[in-house]
């Protein structure tokens, strides 16, 4: 239970103030209860004197009016007490005086001690031991003490109804009733104080079982893969955003494995009754990328429930293939270093043959043969240094209503492609922030295979540039056959090439040098054609 929460701020709690559960209010109402039917007891007693025999026969106009009093003063306190206006200490101490106050003029007026009306204090006197300062305790059963002296000590006196009859027996019996007064608010103190003591135990477990629950929740939200909670019927108690991500669907408060994603819920259901298939790898949703699944149980049995872990594999994947390329590109790099300059001495060699040869000799052939696959091992390399250059970036704000056309025009040029083979869709005013060679050699890698595969009919390819939100999409796309989903896996990988002829090196460098320049690029799904997707921060 949570102290602080049932406890009110109002002016009548001290800051210093404890807390108290419930349970202690429930006693304080009780207590009023108890408050109340005595009041009405009273009441009775003294319209029935003459039947009841409980209270002497003086003194009734008095007692009523104690007696009315008495009830007054509990409806007063049901009022306090109902909407807990007032600190519960200081609530606790006014009842209790007043109850003193009233019983003890109740008694005097009633008969005395001798009538066991004193007895009746002992219910307070249980009460007095919630409060948790030992001397207010203390104060309460002494108050109540000298309550019943004094009016011993009246009677004796002969203001009461037995006036001068056994005195010695009178204050006897008001010395045991004080002692008893003490026993029951000591014990009833002891008892409270330990009852106080495990609640705020038990509130200072619950807050700290609460902030654990906070902090779980909010580790849980922001780790990297998809956590789902599933109950024992495969209900889906607890989930993070990254497993909806995952997943592509919503996970709404009470749904199933079986609402969200079934293949999942078919891996489930054969763990549970086969604990060793506890790992798979799924489709996803598009059927673009692969989901690997981990079940754990949450207990010693399976059937208590599961925690499921999603993870993306193309992620895991790109994370060790770009720990491979890391590593490939520094000894290709190395490598590049030392071909170098034997392959210039080659190809050298090579033009002073073929001058010595002579035009149309089999010795020309040869070494054309020779000068081409130089030429070709030279591009090689320069492609592979390139890489080592992606980090030497100057970015830079580009607009590509003048970038672009100037780019195609070019293109056109050096490749002797013919005029309206390319077309341009784009959005006017927009601007990127990027390394104006590095758009340059990707445009020109992604051109030059669109131009290898398409029709070559008029605007067979169409470059198209676009805004989307804080990103501008510069698409390219070509009528040429569409590329299996297998295979769009493997375009940007080092050395993979369709073209016999090709260096498997072009998309590879191009998607190093737009991630360089905090870009993306992907190969998109396509019935027919192919579209590339070139993504850049948009600049306003």
């Amino acid at each position: 239970m949570n102290i602080a929460a049932r406890t009110r701020a109002d002016p009548g709690v001290l800051p210093d103030q404890p807390l108290y559960p419930d349970s202690f209010w429930r006693s304080l109402k009780q207590l009023n209860a108890f408050r109340f039917f005595l009041a009405l007891f009273f009441v009775v007693s003294v319209l029935f004197t003459d039947s009841l025999d409980v209270l002497g026969p003086r003194h009734q106009v008095a007692l009523l009016l104690v007696a009315a009093v008495y009830m007054a003063a509990a409806g007063g306190f049901h009022f306090f007490l109902s909407g807990q206006r007032w600190g519960f200490n200081y609530q606790l101490v006014t009842q209790l005086v007043t109850d003193i106050a009233i019983i003890a003029l109740f008694i005097h007026f009633g008969g005395g001690n001798a009538t066991g009306l004193g007895l009746v204090l002992t219910v307070p006197m249980a009460a007095a031991g919630l409060h948790p300062e030992t001397r207010i305790m203390l104060f309460l059963a002494a108050l109540a003490s000298l309550a019943v002296l004094l009016e011993q000590s009246l009677t004796m006196l002969g203001l009461g109804d037995t006036a001068g009859r056994d005195i010695a027996g009178g204050y006897l019996r008001a010395a045991m009733l004080s002692v008893g007064f003490f026993t029951v608010a000591g014990i009833s103190h002891l008892l409270a104080r330990g009852m106080l003591a495990s609640a705020r135990m038990a509130d200072e477990k619950g807050r700290v079982a609460n902030e654990m629950e906070r902090i779980n929740a909010k580790v849980i939200q922001d780790l990297p893969y998809g956590v789902l909670v599933l109950g024992s019927e495969g209900q889906v108690t607890l989930h993070n955003q990254q497993a909806e991500s995952l997943l592509h669907c919503s996970v709404p408060a009470k749904s199933t494995l079986m609402d969200c994603n079934p293949d999942l819920a078919a891996l489930w259901r054969d763990w549970l009754k086969d604990g060793s298939l506890a790992a798979a790898v799924l489709p996803t949703e598009t059927g673009e990328g692969r989901l690997r699944v981990r079940l754990m149980a949450l207990g010693p049995d399976r059937g208590q429930g599961a925690v499921a872990i999603v993870e993306d594999m193309s992620e895991l994947e790109q994370e060790a293939m770009q720990m491979k390329l890391a590593a490939l590109g520094r000894l290709t790099a190395n490598l590049a270093h030392e071909i170098r300059n034997p392959l210039s001495a080659i190809g050298q060699a090579a033009q002073l043959l073929r001058e010595d040869a002579g035009q149309g000799t089999p010795m020309a052939r040869l070494t054309s043969i020779i000068e081409d696959n130089t030429a070709r091992l030279n591009e090689l390399v320069e492609d592979v240094l390139s890489l080592g250059r992606r980090d030497r970036r100057n970015r830079e704000v580009i607009a590509l209503d003048e970038f672009l056309p100037a780019f195609i025009a070019q293109f056109e040029q050096a490749e002797s492609i013919l005029d309206g083979l390319i077309g341009l869709e784009m959005e006017p005013g927009l601007k990127i922030e990027f390394d104006r060679l590095h758009l340059h050699q990707i445009l020109w890698n992604l051109l030059r295979n669109a131009y290898r595969h398409c029709s070559r009919s008029p605007r067979a390819i169409v470059l198209s540039a676009a805004a989307a939100g804080d990103r501008v999409q510069v698409e390219l796309y070509n009528d040429g056959p569409s590329i299996p989903a297998e295979l769009r896996q493997k375009l940007f990988e080092p050395f993979y090439s369709t073209n016999r002829m090709g260096t498997g090196l072009g998309l590879y460098i191009a998607q190093e040098l737009t991630e360089a320049n905090e870009g993306q690029l992907h190969c998109l799904a396509q019935a027919q054609g192919a579209r590339f997707r070139l993504s850049a921060k948009l600049q306003k």
